[in-house]
């Protein structure tokens, strides 16, 4: 049966009617749109633990301070923002092609070692001996102007 989406009404949960619904039901005009609930603890531990990997690979003015520095760059809406998927199967969940460009901008201002490769962070954040997907697209993702400001707050401070 073809169902034209003008027939359809949208039914937030917010304008819920039991009456409506089964009304609405009978006459087959009716879906419900759940909206995609994302859940700050769930990418947030995800981060954390994603960058415990490099976490021998910090410099020594921030060896005491990367944990805290962690957590003020996930607890900023837009940085947190930045590094959290949006659509699809992974959305809510961390997004490491977003992760790894921010490890790379953070060693560059020497948060991590100098001596160390950005391929080389990239291969202990994955746990891998080889380049993915995550290292070779990491560029791609710009981060934006109002995350570039907070973040060079966040990093100036040593």
């Amino acid at each position: 049966m073809l169902v034209r989406s003008s027939n359809l009404k949208r039914l937030s949960l917010k304008e819920f009617d039991a009456d409506l619904l089964k009304k609405m039901t009978a006459e087959g005009r009716v879906y419900i749109d759940f909206p995609q609930v994302i859940n700050k603890d769930t990418y947030t531990r995800e981060i954390l633990d994603y960058v415990q990997a490099i976490r021998d690979c910090v410099s020594d003015p921030w060896r005491d301070e990367i944990d805290d520095l962690w957590q003020e760059i996930l607890d900023e809406e837009c940085l947190a923002d930045y590094l959290t998927m949006k659509r699809g199967l992974q959305a809510g969940h961390m997004n490491r092609y977003a992760v790894t460009n921010l490890v790379c901008r953070m060693q560059s201002w020497g948060i991590y070692r100098q001596d160390m490769t950005m391929h080389a962070l990239h291969l202990r954040l994955e746990r891998t001996t080889t380049r993915n997907k995550y290292y070779e697209s990491f560029g791609n993702y710009l981060l934006p102007d109002k995350a570039k400001k907070i973040l060079k707050q966040l990093l100036g401070r040593v």
